[in-house]
C-alpha cells in the first residue's frame, strides 16, 4: 500500500511540476540553455586505448588498439584522422611520441622498447590538435608497467599506505545546510588516494553521542544523513588497528542542497530540493532553475518555494538525461549557481556477444562468436588463465561513460559495467557524490564558450616553395605525387604552395613536378616542409606523483623463457572467410578496408558486377557509371556515394571503370561503412582498386622532385610476437601473451571467427573490447576452457 502511494505521489508530483514550467517567464531559462549550448557547440573527442597487456618487459613491443569517440553524440569519431602519442616514464620525461592515423574511429599503435629503460611506472598519453581548443583536459592517459629484463624483482606500492588517511566529506550540493536533513559523502582514503578497507564507522554529536553507522563500500565511499545544527560532528573509524576521527566541515546559515538519484524508480530520476526557513524567505518571491545537462543537450525546470516547503520532491523522465555522467544544478534568476549533482544513466543496450572455441587443431584453436549488431569493430588479447599482465580496472565503458566527466579517473571502473545491479548503480552514484570538484565548472559555462584556435587535423599538411621566375604563375601548377594519390596544387605570389590532408608515412617519398597550362612537366627544388606531423599538448602531462612515505616490498618475478626468433601473428579482420596475402594491405588506407586478391575465378566477372556484389548499389542509366552507398549522410543531398581509387589515385570521373573486366584487377580493398575524412566526409564508403601491371594504370611520367618523409603516420606493422620457450614455466603463466588481434570487423554481419596458437593451456583469459558503427560498446574478460 505505501509503495502505491509512493507513486501516486510522484505522480502528482511530476504533474504539477511540468505544469509550472510553463507559468513562467522563458527569458532567462532560455538565457541559461543557449549558454550551455554555445560552450558545447564544438565537437569533443574521447579515447580510449586497449593494450594487449599491461605489464612489459623490455625485450618487447608494446601494442595497443585506439577508440576514438565523439562525446557529443556517442558515436564512433569518423572525422578524426591524427591521433599524437607520447609514451612517459613516472619522471614526466618523454621517451617517445607517434602520430598515428585513426580511420573510421579507430587507429593501431605501437612503441618499441630497448633494454636500457629502467623498471617501473609508464604512461602513455594520447590527444588531438582539436582537444586544445578547450579549457578542460580532454586527453587520455593509460598507465603501464615495464620490467627491465636484467631485473629479478620489482617493487610494488602495498595498498594501503597507512602513513597519512584522508577522511573527506562531500555534502550532496555542495554545502551542509543548517537545520535540514543534509545527505553527506563520505571518501577514506591513503597517503596515495587508493582506498581503505575499513567497512563501517559511525557519526558522532559534539558530546560524543553516535547518531548513527556509517558504512562504506571497498572503493572507500560511503554517505549519511545529517541534520546539521550549528554544532561539531565528527565520524570515528577503526583504521589499522587505531581510531580515526574526521571532523565535519561546519555548516551554513543559508543555501540549497540537491538529493538525487537516476535508479530507484524505473526510467525516473528523483531529486529532493532542500532549505533551510532562511533560504526559502529569499527565494520566495525569486525563481529558481533545475537545469540538467550532458555537454549541449539541456532540460530547465522552475521551482519555487512558494508552498514554504522546506523539502519539495521533483521527479522527470530519464529520457531528459544522456546516456554516462549529468549534472543537475539549481540556478538562480541571476545565473548564480546555488547547488550541483552528478548522476549517472546507464546505457540501454550494449553489445552482447557469443563466443566459444569450436575446434583444436595440431597448433591452434579455432574460436566462433556473434554479436547481437551488425557493423562491429573489437579487438582480442589472448593469454594464460594464471596471467598478471592484464587488468579489469580501466575500460571502454569507464573511458567513454564515465571518466570524461570527471577530474580524475575512477579506480576499476570496469567494475561498475559487468553484471550491473542495484547495488552496483548505488555505489557508482556514491562514486558521483564523491567527487571533490567537477570537470565542466558552471563560472566557465557563463563566462564564453570555447574559440576554433587550434584546426582540426586531418592529414598532413606540406608547404613548399617554388625556386624559379615563373612567367604564367596562374596558369602553373605543382603536381604531388605521393601516397595520397595525385594531386595538383596552385602557387601564390610568393611562389609558395600548399597540400592538405596528405596520408604520409615514415620513411616513405613524394615527388613533385611543375606543370603548365598545356601539360608539360618541368623539373624544381620546392623546399618542402611538413606541419604538424608533431605537437605537444597545451595542459602538460603530469604522472601522479609520490608523496608519501614509501611502504613498498620486492616482488620476485622470472621472466618468459624465449627462443630465439619471433612468431609474427597476420593482423586480422576475420568475417566468414580467411584473406590471402595480400601486396597492398599495409597502406594506411587500406589496414582497416577488406581486402580482396583477384584469382582467376573471379575474372569472369566486371568490376561493376564484384562492386555491387560486396556492399554497394549501382545506377540505371547504362550510358553512364553511377555507384551509391546503401547509408545516407547528412552532409550531402541526393543519394551517398563511395571514395573511389584506382592505383592511389581518386577518381572524379567514373566511366574509366566501364566495361573494367575483373582479370586486369589484382587487388580490391572495400568497406561500405567508411567516412574518414581522408576521403572527404562526404563520402560514405570506400573502394580502391589496384591494377595489375601494365593493364590500365595510371602513370605519371615527368623529371620529378624527390622529397622523404622523416615524421609522418606511424608505420602499422604485423604483430610479432615472442618465440616461446616454454608455455609452462611461471614467467609465461604470468606474463606471456598467447596472442593479440587488434582488428575483428563484422561489417554487415553479426558472426566472426579467429584463431588463437595452441601453447597447451586448459584456460585462457581473453579480454575483448569495442564498438559498433552506432556506438554500442563492449568490454569483458572470459575466461574459456579449451579442454
Amino acid at each position: 500500500m505505501r509503495n502505491i502511494f509512493l507513486k501516486s505521489s510522484l505522480l502528482f508530483l511530476l504533474f504539477a511540476f511540468q505544469a509550472k514550467v510553463y507559468s513562467q517567464d522563458d527569458s532567462v531559462k532560455d538565457t541559461i540553455t543557449k549558454r550551455i549550448e554555445n560552450y558545447f557547440l564544438l565537437d569533443r573527442e574521447n579515447i580510449h586505448l586497449q593494450f594487449n597487456k599491461k605489464i612489459y618487459f623490455t625485450n618487447e613491443q608494446i601494442a595497443f588498439k585506439g577508440y576514438v569517440y565523439n562525446a557529443k553524440s556517442t558515436l564512433p569519431f569518423a572525422l578524426t584522422t591524427n591521433v599524437y602519442a607520447t609514451l612517459y616514464n613516472e619522471k614526466n620525461e618523454k621517451i617517445d611520441d607517434k602520430l598515428f592515423y585513426s580511420s573510421s574511429g579507430s587507429f593501431l599503435g605501437s612503441f618499441d622498447l630497448d633494454d636500457s629503460m629502467p623498471t617501473g611506472k609508464y604512461y602513455v598519453h594520447v590527444f588531438t590538435n582539436w582537444m586544445k581548443n578547450f579549457k578542460e583536459d580532454e586527453s587520455s592517459s593509460f598507465e603501464i608497467r615495464i620490467l627491465n629484463s636484467g631485473d629479478t624483482s620489482y617493487t610494488k606500492e602495498e595498498s594501503p599506505n597507512y602513513s597519512k588517511i584522508n577522511i573527506d566529506f562531500h555534502p550532496e550540493g555542495g554545502e551542509i545546510i543548517e537545520n535540514i536533513k543534509n545527505i553527506i559523502g563520505v571518501k577514506i582514503s591513503d597517503c596515495e588516494g587508493n582506498p581503505i578497507p575499513v567497512s563501517e564507522g559511525e557519526l558522532l554529536n559534539s558530546q560524543g553521542k553516535v547518531l548513527q553507522k556509517i558504512y562504506i563500500n571497498k572503493f572507500g565511499y560511503g554517505k549519511f544523513e545529517l541534520l546539521a545544527e550549528n554544532k561539531t560532528y565528527k565520524t570515528r573509524f577503526v583504521i589499522n588497528g587505531e581510531i580515526t576521527e574526521g571532523i565535519i566541515p561546519g555548516s551554513v546559515s543559508e543555501g540549497i542542497s540537491i538529493d538525487a538519484n537516476s535508479y530507484t524508480v524505473k526510467n525516473k530520476t528523483i531529486v529532493k530540493i532542500k532549505a533551510n526557513i532562511k533560504t526559502i524567505e529569499k527565494y520566495k518571491t525569486k525563481p529558481l532553475y533545475l537545469v540538467v545537462n550532458q555537454y549541449s543537450k539541456t532540460a530547465v525546470f522552475d521551482i519555487d518555494f512558494e508552498n514554504n516547503l522546506q523539502e519539495q520532491t521533483l521527479l522527470f523522465e530519464n529520457n531528459n538525461l544522456s546516456t554516462g555522467v549529468n549534472t543537475i544544478r539549481i540556478i538562480d534568476s541571476d545565473l548564480n549557481m546555488l547547488a550541483e549533482r552528478l548522476v549517472f544513466k546507464y546505457p540501454e543496450d550494449n553489445l552482447v556477444l557469443n563466443l566459444e572455441a569450436i575446434k583444436k587443431h595440431n597448433d591452434s584453436i579455432d574460436f566462433k562468436g556473434n554479436f547481437n549488431l551488425m557493423n562491429t569493430e573489437i579487438s582480442i588479447s589472448v593469454v594464460p588463465e594464471e596471467s598478471l599482465a592484464i587488468e579489469e580496472k580501466n575500460d571502454i565503458y569507464g573511458s567513454f561513460l564515465l571518466n570524461p566527466f570527471l577530474k580524475e579517473n575512477a579506480l576499476s571502473a570496469k567494475y561498475y559495467f559487468q553484471d550491473i545491479t542495484s547495488k552496483k548503480k548505488y555505489e557508482l552514484d556514491l562514486l558521483l557524490l564523491n567527487q571533490a570538484s567537477k570537470k565542466y565548472q558552471w563560472k566557465d559555462i557563463m563566462a564564453s564558450p570555447p574559440k576554433v584556435t587550434f584546426e582540426f587535423d586531418q592529414g598532413l599538411m606540406l608547404k613548399g616553395t617554388v625556386n624559379k621566375t615563373l612567367t604564367n604563375r596562374s596558369k602553373s601548377q605543382v603536381l604531388i605525387i605521393s601516397q595520397s594519390g595525385a594531386q595538383f596544387g596552385n602557387i601564390d605570389e610568393k611562389n609558395e604552395f600548399y597540400f592538405n590532408n596528405l596520408i604520409l608515412t615514415d620513411s616513405t617519398k613524394v615527388n613533385f613536378t611543375l606543370t603548365d597550362e598545356k601539360g608539360k612537366t618541368t623539373q624544381f627544388k620546392g623546399y618542402p616542409q611538413i606541419f604538424n606531423s608533431r605537437s605537444s599538448f597545451n595542459k602538460p602531462f603530469v604522472a601522479k606523483q609520490k608523496i608519501c612515505m614509501q611502504n613498498i616490498e620486492n616482488i620476485e618475478f622470472a621472466m618468459p623463457m624465449i627462443s630465439p626468433g619471433t612468431i609474427t601473428l597476420k593482423e586480422v579482420a576475420i568475417e566468414k572467410t580467411s584473406v590471402p596475402k595480400l601486396t597492398h594491405a599495409s597502406t594506411l588506407e587500406n589496414s582497416r578496408l577488406k581486402g580482396f586478391k583477384i584469382s582467376e575465378a573471379e575474372s569472369y566477372r566486371t568490376i561493376l558486377q564484384f562492386i555491387q556484389m560486396n556492399g554497394f548499389d549501382l545506377g540505371n542509366d547504362p550510358t553512364r557509371v553511377e555507384i551509391f552507398s546503401r547509408r545516407t549522410n547528412s552532409m550531402r543531398r541526393g543519394r551517398s556515394v563511395p571514395a573511389i581509387f584506382l592505383d592511389d589515385s581518386q577518381l572524379m570521373n567514373m566511366e574509366s571503370l566501364m566495361g573494367m573486366s575483373m582479370r586486369e584487377v589484382d587487388e580490391i580493398y572495400l568497406d561500405s561503412h567508411a567516412t574518414s575524412a581522408a576521403y572527404g566526409g562526404e563520402y560514405i564508403g570506400v573502394i580502391k582498386i589496384y591494377m595489375k601491371r601494365g593493364a590500365g594504370k595510371t602513370t605519371f611520367k615527368s623529371n620529378a622532385m624527390s622529397f622523404p618523409i622523416s615524421k609522418g603516420f606511424a608505420v602499422v606493422k604485423p604483430f610479432k610476437n615472442k618465440n616461446y620457450a616454454s608455455t609452462s614455466d611461471k614467467g609465461f603463466l604470468n606474463f606471456g601473451l598467447i596472442t593479440w588481434i587488434p582488428s575483428i570487423i563484422t561489417n554487415d554481419a553479426t558472426d566472426f571467427t579467429f584463431k588463437i596458437p595452441d601453447m597447451n593451456q586448459k584456460k585462457v583469459k581473453i579480454l575483448i573490447e569495442g564498438f559498433s558503427g552506432d556506438g554500442k560498446l563492449i568490454s569483458e574478460i572470459r575466461t574459456i576452457d579449451l579442454q
